[in-house]
């Protein structure tokens, strides 16, 4: 869809001059030689609401043009106006220039456009009241970037991240974004099922905790002369996490929740991140949303614990001579404690997140993560009579039960990834799931 940006003069007192970096985006001279330069983070603008304009060159640079003042100032939610800010009447004009077919428009995060922009200009059409009116498509980080390198790894802040607040759900404390150490963490009562209770002795079935502490990560590289697309990309999300499972429960029926959203103030959280290459805002778009799964196949009564510590990675990775691929997680640590399991079922409890990521708005990588706890139970004879039919009421049966640590991933990419340049498919494309599982204790009971 071609929007329409319009550049319309603006009191001086509420714009600052756009200075260009003219070493953070430095030309190539087309050989393979020369290599592309390396784009460090740089703090924001005086004014965080500048936009740049950047001008592509024939040899694979980008470079910054000075249009004095400016500042995306609305975007429609249809994304077909665009409004920005111009030099102000009797401002400095002598170095200023005006937008051009070709150029590219990148824009912070911003209460106006909380997305960001990413847009190329098409045409310029001035207007007889001294503003300019100036057609746009989407563009790419080909498009802003050119030939460099950036491979960036950025915390996230206390200042980032923005809880939905909620009023439902069971006894919780949250803290999200906190200085001492961001990140979002909670301490909630999970709801189970009908017919499900705590065992005598505790107040709750299912409890857990959780504690996750997110950066977001970026990677680009591309030269011209091997090839128009980049050669290396990736966005993801990676982050130390903790997560404990308390399972107090009792229950004589066959339950299974499926993926239920936690409704507590911590169980939805929003980050709109721009960070600055030079003159550049790239801004990263991340939407985390908790659930719980709980299911049991039959009669069980389980009482374990379980905490789990690790490092997580989900997103995406391109590479030209392979495209495309999932990022991966290494193995966590998990220990059980206080473990007493009976009856001849099959229980598993787990809080997972759904994580969201994506750039300028375009959301171009999604991932279930759950760590849970599974406890298995079943009947078998006892090693002094092996003949007898095996059913746990008999005098010589005994159960053999098992605790089990445990992290599923599920994901899927989507074409909106060719933000980067690059087109993965026409279409989502549904990653491999991951399943990690290990055994955290066993025994047996008469």
């Amino acid at each position: 869809m071609t929007s329409r940006l319009r550049l319309l003069s603006v009191p001086l007192a509420l714009t600052v001059v756009l200075v260009p970096v003219g070493s953070a985006l430095a030309a190539s001279d087309g050989s393979a030689d020369h290599v592309p330069p390396t784009l460090q983070l740089t703090g924001p603008p005086a004014d965080p609401d500048t936009a740049t304009v950047l001008r592509p060159g024939a040899n694979g640079g980008v470079t910054p043009v000075p249009v004095a003042h400016l500042r995306l100032a609305r975007l429609d939610a249809d994304g077909s106006a665009l409004l920005v800010g111009g030099s102000p009447p009797g401002g400095p004009q002598s170095t200023a220039q005006q937008p051009r077919p070709g150029d590219v428009i990148v824009g912070p995060a911003t209460g106006a456009t909380p997305h960001g922009a990413l847009v190329k200009v098409t045409a310029v059409h001035p207007g007889t009241d001294g503003s300019t009116a100036v057609d746009t498509v989407p563009a790419t980080l080909v498009d802003a970037l050119g030939d460099a390198g950036a491979d960036l790894t950025v915390p996230l802040t206390a200042a980032d991240i923005s809880v939905k607040p909620s009023s439902a759900g069971g006894k919780v404390n949250t803290s999200a974004g906190q200085s001492s150490s961001p990140g979002v963490s909670f301490d909630v009562d999970v709801p189970m099922p009908p017919g499900v209770e705590p065992t005598p002795g505790h107040g709750t079935a299912l409890h857990a905790q959780v504690d996750f502490h997110p950066e977001l990560l970026f990677s680009y590289q591309r030269a011209h002369w091997y090839g128009v697309a980049p050669s290396k990309a990736e966005i993801g999300l990676a982050g130390d996490y903790s997560h404990s499972v308390q399972v107090h429960a009792q229950g004589s029926a066959a339950y299974d929740t499926g993926h239920q959203p936690l409704h507590i103030p911590a169980a939805e959280v929003n980050v709109d991140k721009t960070v600055w290459l030079g003159p550049v805002p790239i801004v990263l778009n991340l939407k985390v949303d908790y659930f719980y799964d709980v299911s049991a196949d039959g009669k069980i009564t389980v009482d374990a614990e379980e905490h789990t510590q690790g490092r997580l990675q989900v997103g995406a990775r391109y590479d030209a001579n392979g495209g495309w691929s999932a990022l991966s997680s290494p193995a966590p640590t998990s220990h059980g404690s206080s473990s007493r399991i009976s009856g001849t079922a099959t229980a598993k409890a787990g809080i997972g997140s759904h994580i969201a990521l994506g750039l300028y708005g375009s959301v171009g990588v999604a991932a279930d993560t759950q760590p849970y706890l599974k406890a298995t139970v079943g009947a078998q004879n006892a090693p002094d009579a092996p003949n007898t039919p095996n059913t746990p009421n008999t005098p010589n049966a005994q159960a053999n039960w098992a605790l089990y640590g445990g992290l599923d991933i599920t994901g899927s990419f989507f074409a909106k990834l060719n933000i980067f340049g690059t087109t993965v498919l026409d279409k989502d494309w549904q990653l491999p799931p991951l399943s990690q599982e290990w055994k955290l204790a066993e025994g047996s009971t008469a």
